[in-house]
């Protein structure tokens, strides 16, 4: 590979070559170049030198829109190797890989690539999120990695990243790709501008790839990415990135037909101004409240966090028409929920009193029989007189979970998940995805048949 470096083409490289091919295919919009034959000639002649213009790019000019056609358009990396080469006959051997990566791509993949551009990184980068979780918003690994970018508990800690109960940043589309990039840039600052030991860092831990530079510099051998002793995961990590890469170039040559994702509308967060639940603000948006999850990963129960400022993700259409919604929402439909842990002396009454609510109202919501309660368990706390719609909502999760009434297996449908299913049956991803021997970082098929009981 050429040693990648901090930038995407300069925008006078860009457009030259836009230009190049513009003239060479015949479309419109030659109209609008300003200069002579001979200048345009001349581009194509400088251009050409620089990078060669994969004829997938040629095909996407015609929807310039087009999302895998714009990451390709920015992708400049290039190695060749053998790992490369294993890693792209294992992605070509996956039938669907694309299909369900484009399914996927809204919102999060538009965002990643603004914000790449935004800043002036490698487009490569694009493909952390495709590597860590197939652009799976829900995505939790064994090892309590996290969302699109597969953030672990520890990280998340060491830089302040919010988990809670209501709440976890590490799946908030906006906030876990800027620390992402953030944290990447900090890595390929780390490791003296070398992206390939950065992502190697991001997947491995930057410890461990330091020691194994110190340990080839001590042995007199190379200290960079292609020559360490380093866990076969890391090993894979660069190779697979550079293979999706090669295939996004040059999807012909390797059989494959891109599936078209169309650009999108801009997306906008919005203040709520207080709780709310998820379905109620879905309905003032206009939107379904399985839309709006999708776009607030990040959002883990049936209403926002009750004693933070409160933002929800969407499509600048329909954000100024929940924004009129919620300027319109009397204040006795606003939710008031709290998630109390019980302290050793607490009763009912006290509880009741503490939140300006009543003992029925508490004991409803929990399912409680009588006014026993312990130090240690927690109870869901509707702060004065919500409506019984409220009531409800607050007695499920997300998603719904079905009980297990002898049923063995779940068919897989178009947006499912190895979490959502995990959720709606009471299991956890590890225990479903060892009784189905899945990769917790694969991906379903629609149709697909899966184990949901030991």
């Amino acid at each position: 590979m050429a040693h990648p470096t901090n930038k995407l083409i300069d925008l006078s490289r860009v457009a030259a070559i836009v230009v190049a091919i513009v003239a060479v295919t015949g479309c419109a919009g030659l109209s609008g170049y300003r200069g002579s034959t001979a200048d345009v000639l001349h581009v194509i002649e400088v251009s050409a030198k620089r990078k060669e213009v994969p004829e997938s790019i040629r095909l996407v000019l015609g929807r310039p829109d087009d999302l895998w056609g714009k990451i390709a358009w920015g992708l400049e990396w290039q190695h060749d190797d053998a790992l490369v080469e294993a890693e792209r006959a294992k992605i070509l051997a996956q039938p669907g890989f694309f299909d369900v990566l484009s399914e996927r791509a809204f919102p999060a993949l538009p965002w990643i690539i603004s914000e790449i551009e935004r800043r002036e990184l490698p487009m490569e980068l694009a493909l952390v999120p495709v590597i860590e979780s197939m652009l799976d918003p829900w995505a939790y690994s064994s090892q309590r990695a996290a969302g699109l970018w597969q953030i672990t508990p520890a990280t998340a800690a060491h830089y302040g990243l919010e988990i809670n109960w209501w709440y976890d940043a590490r799946l908030d589309i906006p906030v876990a790709t800027d620390f992402a990039l953030n944290y990447l840039v900090e890595l390929y600052q780390r490791f003296e501008n070398d992206w390939e030991l950065a992502l190697a860092a991001y997947n491995g831990g930057r410890g461990r790839v330091s020691r194994a530079q110190n340990k080839a510099r001590t042995a007199g051998k190379a200290a960079d990415y292609w020559h360490l002793e380093i866990p076969r995961e890391t090993r894979r990590y660069v190779p697979r990135i550079l293979a999706i890469a090669d295939i996004l170039r040059h999807p012909e040559r390797f059989g494959i037909s891109l599936p078209v994702v169309a650009g999108v509308a801009p997306m906008r967060l919005v203040d709520t101004n207080g709780q709310i639940e998820l379905q109620r603000a879905a309905g003032l948006a206009g939107l379904q409240e399985g839309e709006l999850r999708r776009m607030n990963p990040a959002q883990l129960r049936w209403a926002t966090a009750p004693d933070s400022p409160d933002q929800l993700w969407m499509p600048a259409t329909h954000a100024e028409q929940l924004e009129q919604g919620l300027t319109r929402l009397p204040s006795e439909d606003r939710v008031r929920w709290a998630h109390y842990t019980i302290a050793s002396g607490d009763s009912l009454i006290a509880i009741a009193r503490r939140f300006d609510t009543r003992v029925q109202l508490i004991r409803t919501v929990n399912a409680l029989s009588g006014n026993l309660i312990r130090a240690g368990d927690t109870l869901m706390i509707p702060k004065g007189d919500n409506s019984q719609t409220s009531l409800k909502l607050a007695q499920t999760d997300w998603p719904p979970r079905r009980q297990q009434t002898g049923r063995l297996h779940h068919q897989v449908k178009s947006g499912d998940s190895l979490w959502t299913i995990a959720q709606r049956y009471g299991l956890g991803v590890e225990q479903l995805s060892r009784m189905n021997q899945l990769d917790p970082k694969g991906y379903l098929q629609p149709g697909q048949r899966l184990r949901i009981t030991p």
